[in-house]
């Protein structure tokens, strides 16, 4: 379960989570404070916003439900798991390509709980600037 959780974050907060080609955390950051996905119940309490916001909630699920089937375990042996995305208050400048923006860090805290009783837990912090499509780099993707 260790391992589920690490990669998810890993996955869930790269460059291939984006909105239209682009990183989709520039998007929802300049008015995100406090979000938690649940992972398990796609009822979550994040939004019921806009397009980024909804997208990003579908992402956590669609990327945690990969890392369960990944790991070859079933999405029943998980009693609780959560997504807790925070945006710390500190604006500070930080890079984006190469040029220095304004940003904040954000924190990324994913907790499972399994049948038999015991909880998993990871974190993560990246920065991130607002969305702006003068510095970032479309994906090729085709998204």
């Amino acid at each position: 379960m260790k391992s589920v959780l690490h990669n998810f974050l890993e996955s869930y907060t790269s460059r291939y989570s984006d909105y239209h080609g682009f990183w989709i955390f520039g998007f929802v950051v300049g008015t995100m404070q406090q979000s938690t996905v649940d992972l398990i119940d796609t009822r979550s309490d994040l939004v019921a916003g806009t397009a980024p916001e909804t997208l990003a909630v579908e992402l956590a699920i669609n990327k945690f439900r990969e890392q369960m089937a990944k790991a070859r375990l079933p999405l029943s042996a998980i009693r609780e798991a959560r997504l807790e995305i925070r945006k710390l208050p500190e604006n500070r400048n930080g890079f984006v390509n190469g040029t220095e923006c304004s940003g904040w860090d954000v924190l990324f805290k994913v907790e499972a709980a399994i049948d038999s009783g015991e909880t998993y837990y990871r974190e993560k912090s990246i920065f991130v600037a607002p969305h702006d499509a003068r510095r970032e780099h479309r994906s090729t993707r085709g998204t």
